[in-house]
């Protein structure tokens, strides 16, 4: 048993690993049977994993220390020839397609394959590897500046996380203090937040013109491998946020004012009882051990899976100064292990977050002997289930967390949950706006950021916070950089979570063998498919978000907030 530590890194020899995959692709079509193409596309699906290892390992190190300069260092290296993957893998997916035994295959992998490789051929061509790198270079610049925050609060340095356990701060004043203090981080480098998404939209603009799009939203989606919808199905979708889930948003925000006693809530007023929201309770090692015991409880597949995250020392939740912020989950094929990313700062988000991440983790780990990379993670709509689904099925165990506070919790994370749904679709709306106006302003981005919230968040009130009142506030939102149409996954897979909700209040032993089935499967299907092994409901259809939002919103109704301060 290895632990993480343990593990081998070394950079790639890019020579070396051309050289091994020319020569298996080089035979890959003139071989006289489907079993040697099949033992063929082991050998290169070993290498490729190969490289997914060490490239997992390097970028994992750098979010763990991001001012180490030999972490950097082995990021950029990765980072810099990504491209030269992208030109094999391309390869190899032109390949598969000219297939001979395309029929055998498909009868051993699915038709699923196919379709990717398809997609992925859209998205590549050698002259736009400059290119790539660019963008690659400027993702890291917009981590490390949001890394380095430095902010002073009450005598103490914090980076943005760490603030972050302020901006729950039972005392009004201390709230809004701790949001100026933020604010003014985005202040001080808005002209570099700027100029870095403007570079941004301009070089991924860049690289869709020259790939033949007119803009960059159908490459963003080829590049999401999104096989079964498009941008009109998400239109379609966001608007049912909008008829079925705002006034519902609505009802909740004036909820809270009374639970709250204030005549009017402001950004900063993000609590939801007189005396703080729930925290968990217990140091950080308490809150694994309790997880630990809570995983074995629910299933024997969760908890031997747990256990090994923790003996294998598989996740990293403390946050600290140089580290990345957020929290992610990554994995190594070569070792067949996945790895948790978090920062705890004693908030109930500590929590939500572990049980997130945890669901993406078992899920890789269940898919592990999918005979393809690809298949061993779904498209990320679909990850999505798997972590929002997890935050849900474990609530029986929450009272180890949160003790005396639990019922609250449930309370505030499903309020919460159905909330974010807007917030999500007003990230997605923005994004398609932007690359179809490519050339606008940074003036007039903030303009359109402000005319969509009060489409989709029609209760925001920013008070005297003059950042945000001036449409800055969504450069705080890493996906909107970093990975361009990634939020509205977050969404759909909510509302998919929902449905699980209320499979395990009905028959849990049913619902369970559902979702494990599903995070077996892994990428094997496209989104609407996997969604059928499960038996849920597609979001895209008229219909389903009002079904399911409408039984959330009766379980809302059925609790008396006011009993739970």
């Amino acid at each position: 048993m290895l632990k993480y530590s343990q593990y081998k890194y070394v950079r790639i020899d890019l020579d070396t690993f051309k050289k091994k995959a020319k020569d298996i692709l080089s035979q890959f079509n003139s071989v006289n049977s489907v079993e040697e193409q099949i033992n063929l596309i082991k050998d290169i699906e070993k290498i490729i994993g190969e490289w997914s290892t060490y490239a997992s390992i390097a970028s994992l190190e750098y979010s763990r220390d991001t001012f180490s300069e030999k972490n950097k260092q082995e990021n950029e290296f990765y980072d810099n020839i990504d491209p030269d993957l992208k030109e094999i893998s391309i390869q190899y997916a032109d390949a598969i397609l000219k297939s001979p035994f395309r029929q055998n295959l498909e009868a051993k992998y699915g038709k699923h394959i196919f379709n990717l490789k398809e997609v992925e051929k859209k998205t590549f061509d050698i002259k736009i590897k400059d290119l790539l790198r660019k963008e690659s270079d400027l993702c890291n610049k917009y981590s490390e500046l949001i890394a380095s925050a430095k902010i002073n609060f009450d005598g103490e340095t914090f980076n943005l996380t760490g603030l972050g356990l302020f901006h729950t701060d039972p005392n009004r004043e201390i709230r809004k203090k701790s949001y100026k203090a933020r604010f003014k981080f985005f202040e001080q480098n808005s002209n570099k937040l700027d100029n870095l998404y403007d570079d941004l939209v301009k070089v991924r603009t860049k690289i869709a013109h020259e790939l033949g799009y007119e803009n960059y939203i159908e490459l963003g989606y080829n590049k999401l491998r999104r096989t079964d919808y498009n941008a009109q199905n998400v239109a379609n979708y966001r608007k049912q946020i909008v008829d079925c889930v705002v006034p519902i948003s609505t009802k909740l925000h004036n909820q809270r004012k009374k639970i709250l006693n204030l005549d009017n809530l402001y950004f900063y007023d993000s609590i939801n009882f007189k005396e703080g929201d729930p925290k968990p309770k217990g140091t950080l090692q308490h809150l694994v051990l309790e997880a630990q015991k809570m995983y074995k409880e629910l299933s024997p597949e969760t908890g031997d899976f747990f256990d090994m995250m923790v003996n294998e020392e598989l996740m990293d939740l403390e946050n600290r100064k140089g580290k990345r912020g957020g929290g992610f989950c990554t994995a190594f094929p070569k070792y067949e292990r996945p790895y948790i990313f978090a920062n705890f700062n004693g908030t109930d988000h500590d929590v939500t977050v572990l049980t997130h991440e945890a669901g993406h983790a078992f899920q890789v780990f269940s898919s592990r002997m999918q005979p393809l990379q690809e298949y061993h993670w779904p498209t990320l709509e679909a990850c999505e289930i798997h972590s929002m689904s997890m935050e849900f099925i474990t609530w029986p165990w929450m009272d180890k967390f949160f003790k005396e506070e639990t019922d609250r919790f449930k309370y505030l994370h499903m309020a919460k949950s159905l909330s974010f749904l807007p917030y999500g679709a007003c990230v997605d709306h923005f994004q398609h706006w932007v690359y179809e106006n490519y050339n606008a302003s940074s003036k007039e981005r903030k303009e359109q950021w402000l005319k969509l919230e009060k489409i989709y968040l029609p209760d925001r009130d920013y008070d005297d916070l003059n950042y945000p009142k001036l449409g800055g506030i969504w450069q705080g939102q890493l996906h909107i950089y970093q990975m361009p149409f990634y939020y509205i996954d977050y969404t759909l897979a909510q509302t998919c979570a929902f449905q699980f909700w209320m499979k395990f209040n009905r028959d849990k032993k049913i619902a369970w063998e559902e979702y494990y089935r599903l995070c077996k499967k892994g990428g094997s299907l496209p989104f609407t498919k996997l969604l059928e092994v499960a038996n849920l409901k597609s979001p895209f259809e008229d219909g389903t978000l009002k079904e399911v939002v409408g039984e959330i919103s009766d379980w809302l109704d059925g609790i008396d907030p006011n009993t739970l301060n």
